[in-house]
């Protein structure tokens, strides 16, 4: 078959199916990546990763790291309270007299007595909808209001960066989510050890001509551009599959006697910091963790929210123990919808709320000495916002434009967090 036959031929799907299971998304968006007085591109940090687990539905802030201290968290929460810290096995695990972990997060105490675990509380923004489809738009584009047309804080850190290695980029999961979606290549995957593979059919320029064919269609000045841009991606996506397929074929034995289990999301951790190990430049991975919406049926010590909760920390502990020493490049950080009502409602749940917690775990994390940051703004009555909620004292693009300059050394903030001062939150 001739060139001109292969391009008229190949389809998208087919050209996701010749390049293997692994799917590359990005410069294919029809939206400008910056308006005006685009950044220069620097490298970033040689060997960095940040991990972010969005845990979808709006996990309850308040049952994870335990405001034990404020005496009014007792009052809101006849049922749902987590104990105080003491001899129970079921009180809370205390991190400074006043904050705790929720026993079904124990697996992470060590990891903050030794400092590679913090927590920030009262995490929000001003304009909290507590809609999930408008604040996990939010929380993934980093972009308040009109977040249609945005692309995702993960993927403008990318294409206002160049990094060190063909696969910047990798969700965990089998889709591409809203954070990672934009002009800069990224990855999707259900996971390493599912990867099947073909052998590569045809070279690259057939490739690429097929995707140029596929996706510019009209003959205009953009064209040319577009092309290039599509031939370059292209490229990428064949190095990208071969390394995956590389690291595929290699059997993984987790070190330091991690035990992850096999619940999804330790799984999901797993396949994590085996992209870390094969060290092929990898310093975006995105994880999903749903379930979180608990209006009824809750529990305190015991329960849905627990037996989740307890998932999530102990694998997160499992990477810890997994990465050794490498994890000092490593900074895992955990986004949600929104917190709970402080008050819990007449269904052993709690509703859509305001402020929530972030657990952020890594080897670099400022040594303040405080296993909790942001300052507290209490649980009586008076000073809940609108009377329900926890309010806000740490804004979440502080947070996350932190992790971008501070731990990748992406200088570039404020094109990753636009149309905000960004202030230091003090975690890296």
């Amino acid at each position: 078959m001739n060139l001109t036959n292969t391009v008229m031929y190949t389809t998208r799907r087919q050209f996701i199916r010749i390049t293997g299971t692994a799917a590359m998304f990005g410069g294919l968006a029809p939206l400008p990546l910056f308006a005006a007085n685009p950044p220069q591109l620097l490298p970033v940090r040689k060997g960095k990763t940040l991990v972010a687990v969005f845990l979808r539905g709006g996990i309850d802030g308040l049952n994870f790291v335990v405001p034990h201290g404020d005496l009014d968290y007792y009052k809101h929460r006849k049922s749902l309270a987590i104990p105080r810290p003491g001899g129970d096995p079921n009180a809370s695990r205390d991190l400074d007299g006043f904050f705790g972990l929720h026993p079904a997060a124990a697996s992470l105490l060590p990891l903050f007595k030794e400092g590679s675990a913090v927590s920030l509380q009262a995490v929000g923004y001003a304009k909290n909808t507590r809609s999930h489809f408008e604040e996990q738009d939010t929380w993934e584009t980093g972009v308040v209001g009109k977040t249609l047309s945005s692309d995702g804080w993960l993927n403008r850190h990318l294409a206002s960066s160049t990094g060190h290695g063909g696969i910047r980029a990798v969700a965990i999961g089998g889709n591409l989510p809203r954070i990672l979606r934009g002009r800069a290549p990224a990855y999707a995957i259900r996971g390493i050890g599912d990867l099947a593979m073909p052998n590569m059919h045809g070279d690259a320029d057939v490739l690429r001509a097929a995707l140029e064919t596929a996706y510019c269609t009209k003959p205009n000045a953009k064209r040319a551009a577009m092309a290039d841009l599509l031939s370059r991606t292209a490229a990428a996506t064949l190095e990208g599959t071969r390394q995956l397929e590389a690291i595929a074929k290699q059997e993984y034995k987790p070190a330091n006697g991690a035990n992850y289990g096999k619940n999804g999301i330790a799984l999901q951790f797993r396949e994590a910091a085996r992209l870390i190990k094969a060290g092929i430049g990898t310093e975006l991975i995105q994880l999903d963790y749903g379930g979180w919406d608990t209006h009824s049926n809750q529990g305190g010590v015991t329960g849905g929210f627990a037996n989740r909760l307890r998932d999530l920390c102990d694998a997160m502990a499992a990477f810890r123990k997994d990465l050794g020493d490498a994890m000092n490049d490593v900074l895992v950080l955990t986004l949600s919808d929104f917190g709970r009502t402080v008050a819990e409602n007449g269904t052993n749940g709690t509703d859509h709320g305001w402020a929530n917690c972030m657990i952020a775990v890594g080897g670099g994390l400022a040594n303040s000495g405080k296993p909790v940051l942001g300052e507290w703004p209490g649980l009586a009555p008076e000073k809940l916002h609108q009377q329900r909620d926890l309010r806000h004292t740490t804004d979440f693009r502080d947070v996350l434009a932190e992790a971008v300059s501070s731990h990748l050394g992406n200088p570039n903030t404020s094109h990753v967090i636009p149309n905000h001062e960004c202030k230091p939150v003090g975690l890296v």
